[in-house]
């Protein structure tokens, strides 16, 4: 009769240390998972709060922005609108020809007519008389009133009626154009010999 009693306290002994460490067990696997719970769910309130930044396409080399940065002396981080700099830097130093419209020579108005097709989806007539008639509205004098992308018309020689060139303004004073003798350049329109003949601007553009 003792023996059977002694055999019967330590069975419930052992039973009550399984119990136990089961419990233990229990709860330490209880707090792994809330604590996991926890961290995935911070990591996704962190990807929410994460904005979510538009990549913007680069096409110009690290040489090329240099290039172009010295051209409109202005930091590189400056630049605006790379693609509208790629297409000028494929069209850059292609000799003036009146009436062309090849990498052969090409002059004023074929040059900015494939800058604003290709650089913004933009078609504009082939003369340059035609481009200043486009949009008579679009025009103004002021030139600090310029941005990237305007129109810019000259008149060349002094008994012209109507213009006779056309560029693109770019940033900083400088524009691009077909510029005889000289080709596709890019220019500074400060300079007395451009501001002499400048006659407007014209913003066709309008969300630039």
């Amino acid at each position: 009769m003792k023996l059977k009693l002694y055999f019967l306290i330590v069975i419930v002994l052992l039973s009550a240390c399984a119990k136990k460490t089961q419990s233990g067990n229990d709860t330490s696997y209880y707090r792994q998972e809330i604590e996991k719970s926890k961290r995935l769910a911070a990591e996704k309130d962190k990807i929410k709060e994460t904005p979510n930044i538009p990549t913007t396409p680069s096409y110009l080399s690290a040489a090329e922005k240099t290039k172009f940065a010295k051209l409109l002396e202005v930091g590189e981080d400056e630049l605006q609108n790379e693609k509208l700099y790629d297409v000028i830097n494929d069209w850059l130093g292609t000799p003036y020809n009146w009436g062309g419209t090849t990498k052969s020579g090409v002059d004023c108005s074929a040059y900015v007519q494939d800058v604003f097709e290709k650089a913004y989806d933009f078609e504009l007539p082939r003369t340059s008389n035609e481009q200043f008639n486009y949009d008579i509205k679009a025009h103004f004098k002021g030139q600090k009133y310029l941005q990237q992308g305007d129109l810019l018309f000259f008149r060349l020689r002094f008994d012209d009626k109507v213009v006779s060139h056309v560029g693109i303004y770019l940033q900083n004073g400088k524009f691009t154009g077909s510029n005889s003798p000289h080709g596709v350049q890019i220019a500074d329109l400060n300079s007395k010999y451009w501001q002499d003949r400048f006659v407007s601007g014209a913003r066709l553009l309008k969300n630039q």
